[in-house]
């Protein structure tokens, strides 16, 4: 019997608890059962072609595959494709805080694209494409069993939002580790699908870094920039927040599909420009902040140049 099939019929098993997904009730999973079953059917560690390996860049814009596994016959209820790739997936494509994160079939849609955001210490951040929300766990916890979820950017106590992207056999296979997560054992809690459950829906979490790939791996493609606020723009424009209450510090996030100086202008009700900036955009997110002395309150116009590409956006001054 073919490995795959080996895989799906442990995770079948109705001596063991369902998957949690995004249309069932969290049910607590006895992983140490599967994962010792699994480890007897020589499963662990098992050989597949490597994936291709790609260069993570910052403010490259990455789809994250599960590796290994592929939809199973509970995806036609959803309108999935049976064999589709599985994905991380934002739930319904919500732009909102809160909004949960599970796997579905590969689609187009920009809740499966994550801008990956270099820090400091040399994690990422991940960022919905088109939004300001994050991939972090829910309530901050680093436990395993914590599910993920998408929120606002954190600029303190952010170890829930950094991931440490490796790939520990250099076979294009990715491994999320949550910064500063390791047990009382000192097991370190990565991103994974519980089981390696091929439903589209089943929920992600964090969980003991075991090796186990066909639910801790995942595989990632560089994708194409869409185009957003405008037809045929090359560059993508927000700026928050929005509005902006008095001394607060107003940021943009540009996504541009080439590279090149900028220049970012603010534009009052009366069409006066009140303050230019110049910008040096790379391909994918470029994280800005505006320069400019105190605004005076009211209804402003945010425009960035780029050769003969121009995008705005309104920013209300409170």
């Amino acid at each position: 019997m073919p490995i795959s099939k080996l895989v799906v019929a442990a995770m079948a098993c109705p001596a063991l608890d369902k998957v949690t997904t995004h249309f069932s009730h969290p049910i607590h999973m006895k992983k140490q059962v599967l994962f010792g079953a699994l480890a007897t059917l020589g499963l662990l560690g098992s050989t597949h072609l490597a994936q291709a390996q790609v260069t993570i860049t910052n403010g490259g814009t990455y789809r994250l595959t599960h590796y290994g596994v592929t939809a199973d016959n509970s995806a036609v209820a959803y309108g999935v494709p049976v064999g589709s790739p599985l994905c991380l997936d934002v739930n319904l494509n919500l732009t909102t805080a809160g909004a949960s994160i599970a796997q579905w079939g590969e689609n187009v849609n920009d809740g499966q694209q994550f801008v990956f955001e270099l820090q400091t210490d040399n994690s990422y951040k991940l960022r919905h494409k088109g939004t300001v929300m994050y991939v972090q766990t829910v309530g901050l916890a680093k436990a395993a069993g914590t599910l993920i979820q998408q929120n606002v950017l954190l600029t303190t106590g952010d170890d829930a939002q950094r991931w440490l992207v490796t790939d520990p056999n250099n076979n294009g296979r990715y491994k999320f580790t949550l910064k500063n997560s390791a047990n009382a054992q000192g097991v370190a809690q990565v991103l994974e699908i519980g089981f390696g459950s091929p439903a589209p829906g089943a929920s992600v979490n964090l969980f003991d870094d075991n090796g186990f790939e066909q639910a801790q791996r995942w595989t990632l493609t560089r994708t194409v920039l869409a185009t957003k606020n405008a037809a045929n723009s090359p560059i993508w424009l927000q700026a928050y927040p929005n509005p902006a209450a008095a001394g607060q510090a107003v940021r943009l996030r540009v996504e541009a599909l080439r590279s090149g100086p900028a220049e970012i202008e603010l534009v009052d009700a009366l069409g006066r420009s009140v303050h230019q900036q110049p910008a040096t955009l790379v391909v994918g997110g470029n994280p800005l902040e505006l320069t400019n002395a105190a605004l005076a309150p009211g209804l402003y116009l945010v425009r960035l140049h780029q050769g003969d590409a121009v995008q705005q956006t309104q920013l209300v001054q409170q």
